[in-house]
């Protein structure tokens, strides 16, 4: 009699805890689906997540443009999006096979593995995306998707994006407590991405929005559904300085030199404004902060024979050069033995066109004599003694960088070093601790051609919304240093066209047969590995109506390497080719 007693016991407590459990369940799934548990979690939205998935289209970050309007890097790319199911219907499955150049069964294998829409980039086209939607295959979609990968176009001016959570916490924090952007939101690191990510950060990404059954179809009762970020005035548009035509060729010459650690900068000289800049070597895609592989463009290097530049500017200035001088150029740089290069006697002139150490060493000893800080003041004229890059305050950004990375120049260790007599014969010819950026020097340049006037240095001239109205203009800055007397900038324009035209200069060889006419200054600087040197060569052209200031330098040069003139010849011989087309160069 027990055992009766006991199943009708068990049975009442199952179904006691059968009641239970429906109660609990209509509880959650009628009465309270909207705020379950104490963590108010919406179990209606939670169930429309978990069944809905997405594909990124384009991460609305803004684009880039060059000068010119056009892309400066396509960022987009097309691409073919096939939904598994597609594999079922074998008709549709042929069309899209066909279109796409394969076979109906290696395609209907690809979908058959995949639990996902399968993406095609290799060998899409925009016009296979066209014929694709044109089709209107459920299942079949023509995108073009934001690219994953950095290109090496102007890599070191563009720069790269990543995920960078730190980054995001320190910069924008205000937008990510008001949800704008989260921590895996994809910032600048280098270059405009970076100087420019205030203005380029995404405003949210646009996608492909479709739901599946729990088996993981695609649910096509509910369609595929585009969403994007309600706001018209995004993603903005970037335009930059840069030329892409410019650009290519500049790339193309100082790889075809053979040039391994350096690179090139283009200014426009009316402007400053950098129309190409290349620098070398170019990162690994992985790590693209890895050491010695950022933009030598903007950071000091020893400058040689090139800083002579400076210290003639100041003989010339302070009117301390006797016409009938000459100098004993087969003597060294400190006058105290003899010279490798035996020059013989040299006037002020024929020293700067075929560089004698020791001419510029005696003079700016000399000088110190009587103004200790000559090379400073001379120095500031030229826009030497502060970073060249455009630099103001815009809207709530204190002291926006057009070239965040840029480094200051120096030119002395500190001011014992003017007391010595040694020590200042090294730094009239750019040795020692004289340091400055390609970018200080084509500026230099520049400044030199338009006739000492001095401006900072764009990377961009606007950022426009998306409908096209301004967001901000960057205005073309002069700087506010004194300048230079005109006397002294004819002067030093008569010396740096004699470097190439006097049959003795030392730009002679490479140049003077150009198409178009090039005055400049050549340097070669001792670096601390043995017959390891620092060459360049710095100048401006044509120089009846100048238009470029162009500096390449090799930064890892053997004694007799020549990338540095073989790379400007060929820069300008194909500027003159370009310049001669119907949609030439636009400077202005």
């Amino acid at each position: 009699m027990k055992a009766p007693k006991r199943l009708y016991h068990t049975a009442i407590l199952f179904f006691l805890l059968l009641f239970i459990l429906i109660g609990r369940l209509a509880h959650i799934q009628l009465i309270d689906p909207l705020s379950f548990s104490e963590n108010q979690v919406n179990l209606v939205e939670e169930s429309v997540k978990q069944r809905t998935h997405s594909i990124a289209l384009d991460d609305g970050r803004g684009k880039i443009h060059d000068r010119n309007g056009e892309v400066l890097v396509e960022i987009h790319q097309p691409s073919i999006i096939l939904f598994p199911f597609l594999a079922e219907h074998e008709e549709k499955l042929s069309q899209v096979a066909k279109e796409l150049n394969l076979t109906t069964d290696v395609l209907k294998q690809s979908l058959l593995d995949q639990s996902e829409p399968l993406v095609l980039k290799e060998d899409v086209s925009a016009e296979k995306v066209e014929r694709i939607n044109e089709m209107k295959i459920p299942g079949a979609y023509g995108q073009l998707l934001s690219s994953e990968t950095d290109s090496e176009f102007a890599y070191h001016f563009i720069g790269a994006i990543r995920e960078n959570p730190e980054q995001v916490e320190s910069r924008y924090s205000d937008r990510l407590e008001k949800g704008l952007i989260n921590r895996t939101t994809k910032v600048g690191i280098n270059g405009i991405q970076y100087a420019f990510d205030p203005f380029l950060l995404s405003e949210g990404e646009s996608k492909l929005i479709y739901h599946v059954q729990q088996s993981g179809k695609p649910l096509f009762g509910l369609d595929v559904k585009y969403s994007a970020p309600a706001n018209p005035f995004y993603p903005v548009s970037l335009q930059t300085t840069l030329d892409r035509k410019a650009q290519m060729i500049m790339e193309n010459a100082i790889d075809s030199s053979g040039l391994k650690k350096g690179g090139a900068v283009l200014l426009d000289v009316h402007t400053s404004d950098v129309l190409a800049m290349v620098s070398r070597p170019l990162p690994p895609e992985k790590n693209p902060a890895k050491d010695g592989t950022g933009n030598q463009m903007v950071l000091p290097h020893i400058p040689g024979s090139v800083f002579k530049v400076v210290t003639a500017a100041a003989a010339i200035e302070l009117d301390y050069l006797n016409p009938t001088r000459t100098f004993n150029c087969s003597q060294n740089t400190y006058n105290d033995g003899e010279e490798a290069r035996d020059l013989g006697w040299l006037t002020f002139e024929e020293s700067f066109y075929q560089s004698c150490n020791h001419t510029f060493a005696t003079l700016l000893n000399e000088m110190m004599e009587k103004n200790p800080d000559i090379v400073d003041e001379i120095g500031a004229m030229l826009g030497l003694s502060k970073r060249n890059g455009w630099e103001e305050d815009v809207f709530h950004l204190q002291r926006f960088k057009h070239f965040p990375n840029e480094r200051q120049n120096t030119f002395w260790a500190n001011d014992t070093d003017k007391k010595v007599s040694r020590a200042v014969a090294q730094t009239a010819i750019g040795q020692l601790n004289v340091r400055l950026s390609p970018l200080s020097v084509a500026n230099m340049m520049a400044t030199i051609a338009r006739g000492g006037r001095g401006k900072h240095v764009r990377a961009a001239h606007s950022v426009q919304y998306k409908n096209g109205n301004l967001l901000v203009e960057f205005e073309n800055e002069g700087m506010s240093n004194e300048p230079l007397s005109r006397y002294t900038v004819q002067k030093l324009q008569d010396l740096l066209e004699g470097v190439v035209q006097n049959p003795k200069g030392t730009g002679h060889y490479s140049f003077h047969s150009l198409p178009w006419t090039v005055a400049g200054k050549s340097g070669t600087a001792q670096k601390g590995k043995v017959g390891i040197y620092n060459k360049w060569f710095a100048g401006y052209f044509p120089i009846d109506q100048p238009k470029y200031a162009l500096v390449v330098v090799d930064l890892e040069a053997s004694e007799t390497t020549r990338t540095t003139n073989v790379a400007f010849a060929e820069i300008v011989e194909q500027l003159y080719q370009l310049q001669q087309q119907p949609d030439n160069l636009n400077v202005n």
